[in-house]
């Protein structure tokens, strides 16, 4: 009997069209491939929309992609590194050409010291307390301060910031930094370079002047005594350090120094120095290192017996989950049949909710228009009448107030009808003056009725204020237009 004519013709009849779309619903949610298809369509537009309501879709994937690469390093490691050669070769070899540079200046320090008068007290000092001749040297080699930093602009060759130790008298610093910048320009003039050719090192007598070079600015210390290899590093740090939080102001530098007020905390730490000491050094290096063995040790002792007993507790959690697991499976098969239920409940339901709110809709639709069209005529209908050669008009006026709440009521309607109102203030003067004075008579009359109903509430781009030909006639009138 389900499938009879007559069934069909009545089924049409109590549900109308709604029905078979529902049913097309159902099937869709049923058929694994056309759900798959449906929310495929909608998949990247719903990421992007989730993405940039809280950002939850970085949060939740980020694992995954992580899990990928790690897979995908791991199959295949030599097509990662032929994509990260091209970068990762120049900063490995400059990271090394660095590393040389410094080594070789503390070997030369060394070398310079060790002919000298001075290098035969280091050699007793070195027998009588068991270092090596280097360690001694080097100890009393490394006295140093940095006396001045320069913070350069490299494009324009301005001073963004400078720094100045305690008891150290400086010159002028923004002759000094242009002094640093035309050096380095007559040096890539005059000499054919290779590579990175920038000034990296100045020689002063005593003063030693330590240049790093970076894509923005350049950053100079100014360094009195014997320059050890770890400034340089320091120099380095500290550069890459002011990039990576003032990237933006260095690019979009145009001589205002404001942006960079909070960069002398990072220029001061490289206001550093160093004294000679007398006292007698333990060997705290050693002290340190032996309790850090044993603490390593009891620390992996404890681990060790930590890991045992949790992977007793993890059996027996396993062994509980897998039960757990066998409960829950025969609960989700009893809510599976019981929701199958629901389903067509809620599903009949879902219908006669539609075909209620179908029809309330056409309702709404319906009374909607004809309020639409009884305000439309009453407020056409409507009109001010002003006394000879008068334009102003009284905001209490009875004819005013109920126009405004007419004009209100229609604006309300209109937006549920997803429609524009505009009502068009005519202004009319009779022929008792000139052309001119009637025609300014009539604008002056619409732009002040127009200017006491925006007064009463109602939106200005919902009023237009024009003047009228017609003569005759000491008033306003109105035309409704929606659009």
């Amino acid at each position: 009997m389900q499938g009879t004519p007559d069934i069909a013709q009545l089924r049409n009849l109590l549900f109308g069209k709604d029905y078979e779309a529902l049913l097309a619903l159902k099937a869709q949610f049923e058929d694994s491939e056309q759900y798959s298809a449906r929310i495929a369509s909608v998949i990247a537009e719903a990421i992007t929309r989730r993405e940039a309501h809280d950002g939850a879709i970085s949060t939740a994937l980020m694992p995954t992609v992580e899990r990928s690469l790690t897979h995908a390093i791991s199959s295949n490691p030599k097509r990662f590194a032929d994509v990260l050669y091209p970068v990762m070769g120049p900063a490995i070899r400059k990271s090394i050409q660095q590393a040389l540079n410094e080594a070789l200046a503390t070997f030369n320090q060394l070398l310079e010291q060790s002919l000298s008068l001075r290098s035969w007290h280091w050699r007793f000092d070195a027998w009588r307390t068991g270092q090596s001749y280097a360690q001694i040297a080097l100890l009393n080699t490394l006295i140093y301060q940095v006396e001045q930093v320069f913070l350069i602009h490299r494009e324009s060759g301005l001073l963004l910031n400078h720094l100045v130790s305690e008891h150290v008298h400086s010159k002028d610093p923004e002759i000094i930094s242009s002094m640093l910048t035309a050096i380095q320009d007559f040096i890539n003039d005059s000499f054919a370079t290779e590579g990175d050719g920038d000034l990296d090192t100045l020689q002063l007598g005593k003063l030693t002047v330590l240049i790093e070079h970076a894509p923005h600015a350049v950053l100079a210390l100014v360094v009195r005594g014997s320059v050890p290899g770890e400034l340089r590093h320091l120099l380095a740090e500290t550069c890459e350090t002011i990039h990576q939080q003032y990237d933006h102001a260095l690019q979009t530098y145009q001589g205002d120094a404001s942006p960079f007020t909070g960069i002398e905390s990072l220029l001061n730490d490289c206001l550093v120095k160093k004294h000679k000491t007398k006292e007698k050094c333990h060997p705290w290096l050693a002290y340190t290192l032996l309790l850090t063995l044993l603490g390593a040790l009891a620390w992996w002792v404890y681990q060790y017996e930590q890991h045992q007993a949790l992977l007793i507790q993890q059996a027996a959690e396993v062994e509980q989950a897998q039960q757990i697991a066998l409960q829950t499976l025969t609960q989700q098969l009893q809510q599976q049949q019981s929701q199958q239920a629901v389903l067509q409940v809620s599903l009949q339901t879902l219908l006669d909710q539609q075909q209620q709110q179908t029809a309330q809709q056409a309702k709404q639709a319906a009374d909607n228009a004809a309020t639409i069209a009884a305000l439309s005529q009453q407020i056409e209908a409507a009109s001010h009448t002003f006394d000879k050669a008068q334009t102003d008009i009284d905001p209490k006026h009875p004819g005013i107030v109920t126009l405004s709440k007419d004009i209100l009521a229609l604006l309300h309607a209109a937006q549920q009808a997803n429609k524009t109102l505009q009502v068009i203030i005519l202004g009319h003067a009779d022929g008792s003056g000139s052309v001119t004075l009637n025609q300014q008579m009539s604008q002056q009359r619409a732009d002040n009725l127009r200017n006491v109903l925006i007064q009463a509430g109602i939106p200005a781009f919902v009023l237009a204020a024009h003047s009228s030909n017609q003569k005759n006639e000491r008033s306003t009138h109105y035309r409704v237009s929606l659009y």
